[in-house]
Order: C-alpha cells, then structure tokens, then sequence
C-alpha cells in the first residue's frame, strides 16, 4: 500500500507537470470539492490511464520484486533476511521522501503556511456590492458578454518566446486596438493572472462578482452542495433586479465545476449547454466533440439566441464561454487552416477569425447600437507543451476587449489589474455609476483609481489574497465557524 500511495502521488505528479501549465494546489483543491460531471472524456482517459493504471502496474512489479527480495523460498540466505527486516522502513521511507516532493513540487507547503496565517487584508479592502453605491443609467443597455478559452495576449507576441512565431490572433488583436482594450504595456496587453482565478468556474466568478476563490478546507460551497459562494454579489444579480434576460451559452456540461448552481443562484441565468440543447432537439442526442461540441456550432446558437433575446423587448445580459482553444492542443474543426506547423497555434487562428466575424454580425443588428461587447479570456492557458519555449521572464496576460462601451477610459494603458477588476469594469461600461468606483475587490478601469495591484504590488497582493480570511468565510462563504 505504501508503494502504491508513492507510485499514485509521482504518476499524478507527472501527469499534472506535463499536462498543465502553472498548475497550483488551490485548484486541485478545488477539483475535489466541485462536480466533475462534463469532463472532457479524453482528458479522464488520459488521467485513468498515466495515473492510474500505470501505478497499478508498476506497483505490481514491485511487489513481485519485494517478495522475490524478501525471500520467501530462500530465507536462510543473509542477503534475503536482511531485506525481509528492513523492507517496511524502506518502502514507508519511500512514502514520505515522495510525499515531500509531490508536496514542494504542487506548492503544498506555500498554500497551507498562507492558509496558516490571518489576514485582514480582504475585510480592509473588499467593497460590498450595494444598490446604494450604483446609479443605473435610465436608458438599460444590453450585454454581450464573450469569455474565451485560455485567450492570452501572448499568442499576439512573437516576443513571448519560441512556439509564439507570429501574430495568431490578428483579428482579437485588431479588435483590442480599434477599441478599448486595457493593458500592462503602452500598446497591445491585459490582465495579470491570480491565485484563484486560474481556471474556467474561477475566472468566471472573478468577471462577474469581482472576487477570487478561495478554496477553503473547511468548506464545499463550490457546487457540489448545490451552492456556490453564497454570499457573493454577481452583475447577473443587480441586472436579473432590473428586468434583464439572462442566458449563458457553453459547448459543455454546465454542471462542470460548479458553473450551473453559480449562474442560476446569482442572477437565474438560463442555462444552454449540451444537455439544455439536446433536450430541446436543438442539438442530436448522440453528439459528442471535444467537451460537447465545437465553437463553429457555439456561435450559430448564439446568433439564434441574441435574435430571440432581441425580438422578446427586454434588456438581456447573453453570456458565452467558448471551448475549441482549450488544452491540449485544442479542437481541430473543419474551420481550421493549417497556416502553422503547431496545431494548437492553428486553432487559436480560428477561433480569432469565429470571434471577428461574430462581432461584425453582431454590428449589423439593429440592436448593437445600444449593446456593451466585453470580450475577455478566461485564464492563461496550461496547455504545457505549448508554452514549454515561452520566455520565463516574459508577462503573460489575459486578453481583454470592450466594445460599444457607455464611457470612454482615463486610463487605458500602462495598468496593473487582474480579473476581478473586469466586474466593476463591465457595469461601468454599461453606464453604471460606481461611487468610489471600487465594487468586491475590483477597481472601475475607466477610472483613474489606483487598482489593488497598482496600489500594493503584484507580488503583495497574491500573497495577502492567499493568507487565511475570517471574513471570507463568514461573509462570502457563510460559514458559521
């Protein structure tokens, strides 16, 4: 048994290395106490296969090894009997040498020092989202809100490193340049990235209730007891207050992490994702490609919903979340060119080219002229292969875009912000005035208030966000100890 914990812990170890890009423990964490339904099936076979039944098999080698050494037909031998007396200290010595590692190389350690010391830091400085601080505009403007998949800047930028070899996002980049897009840099950039927005549900809640997660050991509030951060405040929320129909469009399973209960318990969403389409006919019950069904398909649904959302006379909040650029190496549709010799690059093409061409339809309705557009990635990608020659040193950030917006910035460039500034960032975009300009833990962009990252530091702020919150897990959490 002990071999098989060690073997277990090194296979996972080394799937997860090869797997993903920056993975950290908080999401691990998280992985355990959310819904799994809706996994992409290859990435369970993957998981099943170098994880577990390579450790099986290799621990089944060395038992027969053991018992081969412990001499169990040749006992008088001294050589035998030494390894028969010694076999359970080396094996539990194995154990514990494997578990150190497996603990340093996840970041075990950093996360449960940090979950280990209080902090006041997110009481101090979290701003509780209140009607009393926000004065709608008169005229309601609809939202179109489009998260893309593992969408960095960093695909635009030859710069970043070796499997970057040209511009692969054209048509995202040009669209950021024509239009509002805030950045780290005096050009073309965009979000940093934080513990506890580093995957999809994560990015999610931080665009929309302006918050990380903070995965807590002492509670399962992500889903899987059908809630999902309680005590949160998401713009679905003041918007569902306000008379708007709201709908989340995804090619996969919604219950996947969490992402249903979120969106139907902050703001009752409708939810349309594989099941809610072949339930309704829309889409064939047999149907299954990558973690539902591609991009190509994703917007021709989204074009069919914006027409009945528009034609149905209320303000509507339409919320998407594409697929096809998800690791590894994405989705290959029959739209893909073959313009780059890494299949991934090819598939971020595509996808930049879908978004364009879904954008300027989008321009062509007669609804669009009273229509904010944010389009926003969801995290930095792990697809880990593809980022192995990425410059160490070099910054990658998370692509931001807001179209049509009600206000023009301040500041655009030269910002330091994560994603949980894109929450306040967004209602402001639809002409909602913020007094203070500061709602959860973000900061309005098109203001000139110093973000929490501008204001503390990049390297400050992760470790204060990561430290343990009394207040967190009372008042976001709700839990009573």
């Amino acid at each position: 048994m002990l071999l098989l914990f060690s073997n277990l812990l090194i296979c996972l170890m080394l799937w997860m290395e090869h797997t993903y890009d920056r993975v950290r423990f908080d999401q691990i964490l998280f992985l355990l106490k959310s819904s799994s339904t809706g996994v992409h099936g290859a990435l369970s076979a993957s998981a099943a296969f170098h994880v577990g039944a390579i450790s099986v098999g290799v621990t089944a080698l060395q038992a027969v090894l053991c018992l081969y050494l412990s001499g169990k037909r040749t006992s008088k031998n001294l050589k035998f009997q030494y390894v028969q007396k010694h076999i359970l200290s080396a094996t539990s010595a194995i154990f514990f040498i494997t578990l150190a590692v497996f603990s340093i190389r996840m970041d075990i350690i950093p996360y449960l020092k940090a979950d280990a010391t209080d902090s006041t830091f997110i009481q101090t400085h979290y701003v509780k989202p209140d009607n009393s601080i926000l004065q709608f505009p008169e005229q309601k403007r609809n939202l179109i809100y489009i998260i893309l998949e593992s969408m960095e800047c960093t695909y635009a930028d030859p710069a970043a490193g070796e499997s970057i070899t040209a511009c692969y996002i054209p048509e995202l980049k040009s669209l950021a340049e024509n239009n509002v897009n805030f950045s780290h840099t005096s050009g073309f950039g965009g979000a940093l990235s934080f513990p506890g927005t580093t995957w999809t549900a994560a990015a999610m809640v931080a665009q929309t209730s302006g918050v990380v997660i903070k995965v807590s050991l002492k509670a399962d509030t992500y889903g899987a007891g059908d809630v999902f951060l309680p005590g949160v405040t998401s713009i679905g929320q003041f918007l569902d207050e306000r008379g708007y129909n709201q709908v989340l469009l995804l090619g996969s399973n919604a219950e996947f992490h969490g992402r249903e209960i979120y969106f139907t318990e902050h703001g009752n969403y409708s939810i349309l994702d594989t099941d809610a389409l072949k339930a309704a006919g829309r889409l064939p019950a047999d149907y299954n490609e990558w973690w539902g069904f591609e991009d190509e398909k994703l917007f021709s649904y989204a074009k069919e919903e914006l027409t009945r959302l528009a034609a149905a006379g209320a303000p509507f909040n339409f919320t998407m979340l594409t697929a096809d650029t998800h690791f590894p190496d994405g989705c290959h549709c029959d739209l893909c060119e073959d313009l780059y010799e890494e299949p991934y690059a090819n598939v971020l093409a595509c996808s930049s080219r879908q978004v364009n061409h879904f954008i300027e339809w989008i321009k062509e309705q007669p609804y669009y002229e009273n229509t904010t557009i944010v389009i926003s990635g969801d995290h930095l990608t792990m697809d880990a292969g593809f980022m192995a020659q990425v410059n160490p040193n070099y910054t990658r950030t998370i692509y931001n875009c807001f179209i049509n917006s009600a206000v023009k910035p301040v500041k655009e460039k030269n910002r330091q912000f994560g994603t949980f500034d894109l929450y306040p960032t967004t209602l402001a975009a639809l002409g909602v005035e913020i007094k203070g300009d500061r709602l959860a833990l973000g900061t309005n962009l098109f203001s000139d208030r110093e973000t929490l990252t501008e204001q503390f530091g990049y390297t400050h702020l992760v470790g204060e966000l990561q430290k343990q919150s009394d207040f967190y897990d009372k008042e976001l959490l709700l839990l009573e100890n």
